[in-house]
Protein backbone atom coordinates (compact mmCIF):
# COMPACT_ATOMS: atom_id res chain seq x y z
CA UNK A 1 0.00 0.00 0.00
CA UNK A 2 1.53 2.89 -1.17
CA UNK A 3 1.66 6.24 1.39
CA UNK A 4 -1.01 8.20 -0.41
CA UNK A 5 -3.32 5.23 -0.67
CA UNK A 6 -2.88 4.57 3.15
CA UNK A 7 -3.26 7.87 4.23
CA UNK A 8 -6.48 7.92 2.05
CA UNK A 9 -7.25 4.94 4.07
CA UNK A 10 -7.12 6.04 7.23
CA UNK A 11 -8.84 9.41 6.69
CA UNK A 12 -12.00 7.52 5.28
CA UNK A 13 -11.89 5.23 8.12
CA UNK A 14 -11.62 8.10 10.55
CA UNK A 15 -14.46 9.72 9.00
CA UNK A 16 -16.79 6.66 9.03
CA UNK A 17 -16.52 6.90 12.64
CA UNK A 18 -17.23 10.20 13.02
CA UNK A 19 -20.24 9.67 10.70
CA UNK A 20 -21.56 6.55 12.36
CA UNK A 21 -21.20 8.15 15.95
CA UNK A 22 -22.88 11.63 15.35
CA UNK A 23 -26.08 9.34 13.67
CA UNK A 24 -25.70 7.58 17.22
CA UNK A 25 -25.39 10.80 19.21
CA UNK A 26 -27.96 12.18 18.31
CA UNK A 27 -30.64 9.15 17.71
CA UNK A 28 -29.45 8.16 21.57
CA UNK A 29 -27.34 10.81 23.01
CA UNK A 30 -23.94 10.61 23.96
CA UNK A 31 -23.61 9.07 27.38
CA UNK A 32 -25.62 5.63 26.77
CA UNK A 33 -23.90 5.26 23.21
CA UNK A 34 -20.52 2.66 23.82
CA UNK A 35 -17.88 2.14 21.25
CA UNK A 36 -18.84 -1.10 20.46
CA UNK A 37 -22.15 0.75 18.94
CA UNK A 38 -19.80 3.05 17.51
CA UNK A 39 -17.66 0.59 16.04
CA UNK A 40 -20.58 -1.85 14.97
CA UNK A 41 -22.07 1.26 13.02
CA UNK A 42 -18.78 2.41 11.20
CA UNK A 43 -18.16 -1.59 10.21
CA UNK A 44 -15.43 -1.40 11.95
CA UNK A 45 -13.33 -2.66 15.23
CA UNK A 46 -13.11 -1.70 18.69
CA UNK A 47 -9.50 -1.53 18.30
CA UNK A 48 -9.80 -0.01 15.39
CA UNK A 49 -11.20 2.77 16.60
CA UNK A 50 -9.17 3.15 19.78
CA UNK A 51 -6.43 3.84 17.03
CA UNK A 52 -8.03 7.45 16.51
CA UNK A 53 -10.10 8.27 19.40
CA UNK A 54 -9.43 7.03 23.22
CA UNK A 55 -12.89 7.18 24.00
CA UNK A 56 -16.53 8.31 22.73
CA UNK A 57 -15.88 11.78 24.53
CA UNK A 58 -13.01 12.42 22.29
CA UNK A 59 -15.05 11.67 19.12
CA UNK A 60 -17.66 13.82 20.27
CA UNK A 61 -15.39 16.95 20.93
CA UNK A 62 -14.01 16.44 16.91
CA UNK A 63 -17.78 16.61 15.86
CA UNK A 64 -18.59 19.20 17.54
CA UNK A 65 -15.29 20.69 16.05
CA UNK A 66 -16.14 19.94 12.11
CA UNK A 67 -20.01 21.80 13.13
CA UNK A 68 -18.11 24.78 14.29
CA UNK A 69 -15.61 24.91 11.26
CA UNK A 70 -19.10 24.69 9.26
CA UNK A 71 -20.53 27.61 11.39
CA UNK A 72 -17.35 29.59 11.36
CA UNK A 73 -16.82 29.82 7.07
CA UNK A 74 -20.61 30.48 6.90
CA UNK A 75 -20.01 33.74 9.09
CA UNK A 76 -16.87 34.37 7.48
CA UNK A 77 -18.49 34.38 4.11
CA UNK A 78 -21.93 36.28 5.31
CA UNK A 79 -21.67 38.02 7.99
CA UNK A 80 -18.30 39.13 9.47
CA UNK A 81 -17.69 41.78 6.72
CA UNK A 82 -20.97 43.11 6.84
CA UNK A 83 -20.89 47.25 7.65
CA UNK A 84 -23.50 48.99 9.69
CA UNK A 85 -23.76 49.99 13.16
CA UNK A 86 -22.85 47.95 16.04
CA UNK A 87 -26.28 46.87 16.29
CA UNK A 88 -26.86 45.98 12.75
CA UNK A 89 -23.70 44.04 12.45
CA UNK A 90 -25.55 41.89 15.93
CA UNK A 91 -28.98 41.91 14.42
CA UNK A 92 -26.99 39.89 11.29
CA UNK A 93 -24.98 37.52 12.79
CA UNK A 94 -28.10 36.47 15.07
CA UNK A 95 -30.30 36.18 12.22
CA UNK A 96 -27.86 34.00 10.77
CA UNK A 97 -27.86 31.74 13.08
CA UNK A 98 -31.32 31.21 13.24
CA UNK A 99 -31.90 30.78 9.94
CA UNK A 100 -29.04 28.24 9.54
CA UNK A 101 -29.67 26.44 12.77
CA UNK A 102 -33.22 25.94 11.35
CA UNK A 103 -31.53 24.85 7.61
CA UNK A 104 -29.36 22.18 9.22
CA UNK A 105 -31.28 20.63 12.38
CA UNK A 106 -28.91 17.76 12.53
CA UNK A 107 -26.24 20.16 13.74
CA UNK A 108 -28.71 21.96 16.46
CA UNK A 109 -29.82 18.22 17.65
CA UNK A 110 -26.04 17.25 18.00
CA UNK A 111 -24.72 20.25 19.69
CA UNK A 112 -27.76 20.43 22.32
CA UNK A 113 -26.29 16.73 23.29
CA UNK A 114 -22.59 17.84 23.34
CA UNK A 115 -23.59 20.88 25.57
CA UNK A 116 -25.38 18.05 27.45
CA UNK A 117 -22.20 16.21 27.45
CA UNK A 118 -20.17 19.22 28.58
CA UNK A 119 -22.51 20.27 31.73
CA UNK A 120 -22.32 16.29 33.23
CA UNK A 121 -18.35 15.31 32.52
CA UNK A 122 -16.05 17.98 30.49
CA UNK A 123 -14.64 20.62 32.43
CA UNK A 124 -14.88 24.20 31.56
CA UNK A 125 -11.13 24.53 30.26
CA UNK A 126 -11.57 21.32 27.70
CA UNK A 127 -15.14 23.27 26.47
CA UNK A 128 -13.40 26.56 25.46
CA UNK A 129 -10.40 24.73 24.18
CA UNK A 130 -12.95 22.62 21.83
CA UNK A 131 -14.94 25.56 21.26
CA UNK A 132 -12.15 28.30 20.40
CA UNK A 133 -10.64 26.39 17.93
CA UNK A 134 -12.66 27.71 15.25
CA UNK A 135 -14.98 30.37 17.26
CA UNK A 136 -12.25 32.58 18.57
CA UNK A 137 -13.28 34.75 15.45
CA UNK A 138 -16.98 34.80 15.79
CA UNK A 139 -16.01 35.79 19.87
CA UNK A 140 -13.89 38.68 18.35
CA UNK A 141 -16.60 39.87 15.71
CA UNK A 142 -19.25 39.75 18.46
CA UNK A 143 -16.83 41.64 21.03
CA UNK A 144 -16.26 44.42 18.09
CA UNK A 145 -19.62 44.98 17.39
CA UNK A 146 -20.70 46.00 20.95
CA UNK A 147 -17.70 48.09 21.10
CA UNK A 148 -18.58 49.75 18.06
CA UNK A 149 -22.29 49.53 19.07
CA UNK A 150 -21.45 51.39 22.61
CA UNK A 151 -19.57 54.09 20.79
CA UNK A 152 -22.15 54.85 18.05
CA UNK A 153 -25.32 54.30 20.33
CA UNK A 154 -26.89 52.00 19.11
CA UNK A 155 -26.80 49.98 21.68
CA UNK A 156 -27.51 50.40 25.68
CA UNK A 157 -24.66 51.80 27.95
CA UNK A 158 -25.33 50.05 30.84
CA UNK A 159 -23.04 46.55 29.65
CA UNK A 160 -20.13 46.60 28.70
CA UNK A 161 -18.15 44.58 25.70
CA UNK A 162 -16.98 41.61 27.67
CA UNK A 163 -20.54 41.61 29.44
CA UNK A 164 -22.34 41.48 26.39
CA UNK A 165 -20.72 39.29 24.68
CA UNK A 166 -20.83 36.81 27.31
CA UNK A 167 -24.57 37.47 27.50
CA UNK A 168 -24.53 37.06 23.70
CA UNK A 169 -23.05 33.61 23.53
CA UNK A 170 -25.14 32.19 26.22
CA UNK A 171 -27.85 32.92 24.92
CA UNK A 172 -27.05 31.56 21.55
CA UNK A 173 -25.84 28.36 23.43
CA UNK A 174 -29.39 28.00 25.44
CA UNK A 175 -31.44 28.59 22.03
CA UNK A 176 -29.27 25.54 20.46
CA UNK A 177 -29.85 23.50 23.68
CA UNK A 178 -33.84 23.99 23.44
CA UNK A 179 -34.42 23.74 19.61
CA UNK A 180 -31.79 20.99 19.20
CA UNK A 181 -33.50 18.68 22.33
CA UNK A 182 -37.13 19.84 21.41
CA UNK A 183 -37.11 19.27 17.85
CA UNK A 184 -40.79 19.08 16.29
CA UNK A 185 -42.53 19.14 19.79
CA UNK A 186 -42.66 23.41 19.81
CA UNK A 187 -44.76 23.43 17.36
CA UNK A 188 -46.81 20.44 18.78
CA UNK A 189 -47.14 22.46 22.20
CA UNK A 190 -47.80 25.69 20.71
CA UNK A 191 -49.40 24.94 16.57
CA UNK A 192 -46.45 27.76 15.47
CA UNK A 193 -44.10 26.27 13.86
CA UNK A 194 -40.23 26.19 16.09
CA UNK A 195 -38.25 28.65 13.38
CA UNK A 196 -41.42 31.58 13.61
CA UNK A 197 -41.11 30.90 17.65
CA UNK A 198 -37.32 31.50 17.90
CA UNK A 199 -36.93 34.03 15.20
CA UNK A 200 -39.15 35.96 17.33
CA UNK A 201 -37.30 35.28 20.42
CA UNK A 202 -34.12 36.77 18.75
CA UNK A 203 -36.07 39.62 17.89
CA UNK A 204 -36.94 40.08 21.71
CA UNK A 205 -33.20 39.79 22.70
CA UNK A 206 -32.18 42.16 20.19
CA UNK A 207 -34.88 44.92 21.28
CA UNK A 208 -33.85 44.71 24.42
CA UNK A 209 -30.08 45.10 23.48
CA UNK A 210 -31.03 48.69 21.42
CA UNK A 211 -30.13 51.93 23.31
CA UNK A 212 -33.70 54.23 24.08
CA UNK A 213 -32.02 57.07 21.74
CA UNK A 214 -31.69 54.51 18.57
CA UNK A 215 -35.23 53.49 19.22
CA UNK A 216 -36.52 57.33 19.13
CA UNK A 217 -34.77 58.22 15.67
CA UNK A 218 -37.26 55.66 14.25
Amino acid sequence: MTNTIYVAHRENQREAILEAAEDLFILKGIEPVTIGEVADAARLTRATIYKYFSNKEEIAQEIFKTITKVWRDRNERDVWGFQGTGYQRLERFLNYFFINLFQNPREASFVGEFNYLYAKKLTAAIFVETMLENLVEDKEFVFGCFEQGLKDGSLRSDMDANMGTAVFFNFISGMISRIGEMGGKVEQEFGISAETIFMQIGRIYLEGLRSPISLQKQ
